[in-house]
């Protein structure tokens, strides 16, 4: 009769490492409260309580270290105490809740009122106007995407995304588009804006 083996592996979790006070700021870009803030206001609290499962402000962390420092996700797991495929899968999803909370930060004026007091902020502050806001693209540096990544090397014969995006007179962004690969010319992108 052949003996039943348990094949399920035990999970082992690594020890998550402490972050100096006096480095948090140059780690993560910002101060350990705004941090807080920032997880609580995009990532709500964790409900997960499996293992080890990462809380809201230490996700947070992780994407705010990769992005202020875009280097290996592997070293980035070394120093926060996760792997490198957490740090992907929280860098994505972090992203992905910022990003779904755009409209409510990122508005262009609407109202004659709004419109009115843009301009009048331009000409007080800059001396610009009937200005309501500027304009500019800028090249976003990416990996080359496998599908259609021709279309994607700018004339730098770089792999990068053309982001056109509008700031007010207070530079905030006020609108943003990122869906044109880098080999669209600005002009292409303003037309079809």
């Amino acid at each position: 009769m052949a003996d039943f083996v348990d094949v399920r592996h035990v999970k082992q979790y690594m020890p998550r490492l402490p972050t100096l006070d006096r480095d948090f700021k140059m780690l993560f870009r910002f101060e350990e409260q705004n941090v807080q803030w920032l997880a609580d206001r995009f990532l709500g609290t964790n409900e997960e309580t499996r293992g080890g499962a990462l809380s809201s402000f230490h996700r947070m962390k992780i994407c705010l270290r990769y992005l202020s420092d875009p280097g290996y996700q592997k070293g980035i797991g070394q120093e926060l105490g996760v792997s490198q495929a957490t740090v992907s899968r929280t860098v994505n999803t972090v992203v992905d809740s910022i990003i779904a909370h755009t409209n409510e930060w990122i508005k262009f004026p609407t109202t004659n009122r709004e419109i009115v007091e843009a301009k009048q902020l331009w000409q007080r502050k800059y001396k610009f106007p009937t200005a309501i806001g500027v304009i500019d693209c800028t090249h976003v540096g990416i990996l080359k995407p496998k599908l259609h990544g021709d279309e994607y090397i700018n004339r730098k014969g770089k792999s990068t995304l053309n982001v056109q995006a509008t700031c007010d007179a207070k530079e905030m962004f006020t609108s943003d588009d990122v869906s044109w690969p880098g080999s669209v010319h600005d002009s292409r992108i303003w037309r079809n804006s």
